[in-house]
């Protein structure tokens, strides 16, 4: 994989005249600083009002109850996630279409993987070879990891010289986080409205510390491969918002790492985001309800 390391290379000095990927010799002070921000941050560790879970949970409640009446008694339980509720293309739009995959998706997807194994086992050998590795695993990635294998092969290399690039920018941002931070990938979350009928999902790319009732004490940092920042940032805050309403306390802080261009970002959970975030969530169950109606 000369070649892959040769353009990744050539690509980050690139991208090092605008600022946007650390040079070599400063990446323990970047991950080192993400760090630092996330065990410090803004100086203060916010409060936990007691009854913030109860009260956002009790408005979803109102609108999910709206819309699991309209669906009626014997409707199967309807799972929302990001895409769904923050407006986001969602996975119907692929229907109809010749090939629903592309080297976007794959990318993302084998990002993720090697992220995941970054974190876990601390280095990655072959990028591609040890994402498609981690994509077999999953059975449902078996249809992707047949559309990345039957690539020709200019299009293998591309995907593979992408894939590498994104990789360069997590290791030089992503901290080493030793056992005591209980650093965990791929944390499910699942929160049932109106008797279990409605339920909010998502997936966190990385949960941070332990959770302590009444207490912000867990960290949480989200992943971006394309462009959208605002659209990742806001996933970041529904999932802030479901881990409110599990543990009852927000994430301490969030740190969105966008892996194309090499740059991030970590900010505090406050709770007018939340709130604002309910409001927005509320009102798409009640569109949803009258809709169905």
């Amino acid at each position: 994989m000369v070649l892959v390391e040769s353009r990744v290379t050539a690509v980050r000095r690139s991208e090092r005249r605008v600022g946007a990927a650390p040079a070599a010799a400063s990446r323990p002070a970047a991950r080192n600083q993400m760090l630092t921000l996330l065990r410090e941050g803004s100086g203060h560790r916010p409060s936990v009002d007691p009854g913030l879970a109860g009260g956002l949970r009790a408005w979803l409640e109102d609108a999910a109850g709206e819309l699991s009446c309209a669906r009626g008694e014997s409707a199967s339980p309807l799972f929302l996630g990001p895409r769904t509720l923050l407006a986001a293309p969602a996975p119907a739009a692929w229907e109809g279409r010749a090939d629903p995959f592309s080297l976007e998706l794959a990318t993302s997807s084998l990002v993720r993987a090697l992220f995941r194994q970054l974190v876990i086992a601390g280095s990655v050998g072959d990028p591609l070879t040890d994402g498609l590795d981690a994509l077999r695993v999953d059975p449902a990635r078996a249809e992707l990891v047949s559309f990345i294998e039957t690539l020709g092969t200019t299009r293998r290399a591309e995907l593979a010289d992408t894939v590498g690039i994104h990789l360069a920018h997590v290791a030089d941002i992503t901290p080493r986080f030793s056992p005591g931070w209980l650093p965990r990938t791929g944390d499910r979350v699942a929160i049932p409205l109106a008797g279990g009928r409605v339920v909010l999902s998502g997936v966190f790319d990385l949960l941070v510390g332990a959770p302590v009732p009444g207490t912000a004490s867990v960290c949480a940092i989200g992943l971006t491969t394309s462009g959208r920042w605002a659209r990742g940032r806001m996933t970041l805050h529904y999932l802030s918002l479901l881990e409110t309403l599990r543990n009852g306390a927000p994430p301490f802080r969030l740190a969105l790492v966008h892996s194309g261009a090499g740059r991030y970002a970590v900010e505090d959970v406050r709770e007018e985001h939340l709130r604002a975030l309910v409001a927005h969530l509320a009102a798409h169950l009640t569109a949803l309800a009258q809709d169905r109606a």
